[in-house]
């Protein structure tokens, strides 16, 4: 569900996608943030990402998942950046719509 941010979030959301596109990026940035396996981008009042999660610190693993808002995504090289967190990603789900 789309989601109003407050100034700190969206400051630090900011820089995290400005640091991503000027390269200033490094994957060992991230080496703590969740995976996402098996995700799609799926589209409610805002594009967010579902996927099966391991290691969030608030969700157990294994759970299938909605993120917040998706603001970055990079399938490239594996990463994405949601309104809330960085996640890495696994596997892209080939289902349908995919």
């Amino acid at each position: 569900m789309f989601q109003w941010i407050d100034s700190r979030t969206t400051e630090r959301l900011l820089e995290d996608i400005r640091r991503a596109n000027a390269g200033e990026f490094e994957m060992k940035d991230i080496a703590n943030a969740p995976l996402l396996d098996r995700y799609r981008a799926v589209l409610g009042h805002a594009y967010a990402l579902k996927g099966i999660v391991t290691g969030h610190p608030r969700l157990q693993d294994g759970k299938e998942i909605i993120t917040s808002q998706l603001f970055y995504l990079d399938p490239d090289r594996g990463i994405a950046r949601t309104m809330n967190n960085w996640y890495r990603l696994s596997n892209r789900d080939q289902g349908r719509g995919n």
